[in-house]
């Protein structure tokens, strides 16, 4: 089972799961460095030292472990364009000081990742879930670049399913009409869809770059978004489908695990997790979105406070 805020990983853990472990702790202690002596003695709490003689304790082995884990982190800024809001010393990590918009965004990101975000992803009354979702639709504006828009199509966005259909027809110029294949009343909430995004040209006729998207926080995302099928979805909805086959965009809080079959997860779809995430980032970001990620940022880290 992953690891989730307020347990400790498993000395087993993956090094992802751990390096993020190590993250949370420098955000219980800011001003300070955390060592991994400190991470160390909180993960081997109740371990059963081995005293065999030649053979490695299991505090021997997870202090080995947790070298990988401070490698994995140490990567991290490379991986993030170097937004990453942590700084290094030795064996120790410490949350950089002071307030700022890929900060937030990467504990944003982080915690969304390792709260169960089907029972916490409400904080400040704000949903955890649905705030990705427009940060989502933000991001990949800055990903497709010059004449791109987005259309949030998800639980974010509370209009029926039809009413969205046709609206997102009319402002992508594609599909001509909205389509019913059974002529029953729509039940769909989004159809595994979340956002969508296009690149438009001057005359904004058909045939264009388009881009359907799954948004998930939390990090059992592996079989939901196999849901995702883009050219399905335009078939039973559109009147006529994109000229051109859209392509499918997964966004995941997550960071993509190295050791578990990161190929072939990908595999069909263009993935942003949290470092491409934090890496297309602009200070133009939308200011309700920033000011909604602040609150319900402050109201997590102090869930988190009263909870470990």
């Amino acid at each position: 089972m992953a690891y989730k805020i307020p347990e400790v990983p498993s000395p087993q853990a993956y090094k992802e799961e751990m390096a993020d472990f190590w993250e949370i702790q420098a955000i219980l202690h800011p001003g300070r460095y955390v060592a991994s002596i400190h991470i160390s003695r909180i993960i081997a709490t109740g371990l059963d030292e081995i005293d065999h003689e030649g053979i490695e304790s299991e505090d021997d082995r997870l202090d080995s472990r947790l070298d990988e884990v401070l490698s994995e982190l140490q990567r991290r800024p490379g991986f993030s364009s170097g937004k990453y809001p942590f700084s290094f010393e030795k064996y120790s990590l410490k949350l950089n000081e002071g307030d700022s918009l890929n900060k937030n965004i990467y504990l944003f990101l982080l915690l969304c990742t390792r709260f169960n975000m089907t029972k916490n992803k409400v904080h400040n009354t704000i949903d955890g879930t649905q705030l990705f979702e427009e940060l989502c639709a933000e991001i990949v504006i800055n990903y497709f670049g010059d004449n791109s828009e987005s259309f949030l199509f998800g639980t974010a966005n509370p209009g029926n399913f039809r009413a969205k259909i046709e609206e997102l027809i009319t402002k992508a110029g594609e599909g001509s009409a909205f389509k019913n294949p059974n002529n029953n009343q729509p039940t769909k909430n989004d159809d595994a869809v979340d956002i969508v995004a296009w690149k438009d040209f001057s005359d904004k006729r058909a045939g264009k770059l388009m881009a359907f998207g799954q948004c998930k926080t939390g990090t059992s995302w592996q079989d939901d978004i196999h849901r995702l099928k883009p050219g399905d979805f335009c078939d039973n909805w559109f009147h006529d489908s994109p000229i051109l086959a859209p392509l499918p965009l997964v966004f995941i809080c997550d960071t993509l695990n190295e050791d578990f079959n990161f190929v072939s997860r990908q595999k069909g779809y263009l993935f942003f997790n949290r470092f491409r995430i934090l890496e297309l980032v602009r200070e133009s970001l939308n200011n309700e979105i920033q000011t909604k990620i602040q609150s319900w940022l402050d109201s997590a880290i102090s869930t988190i406070k009263q909870n470990m």
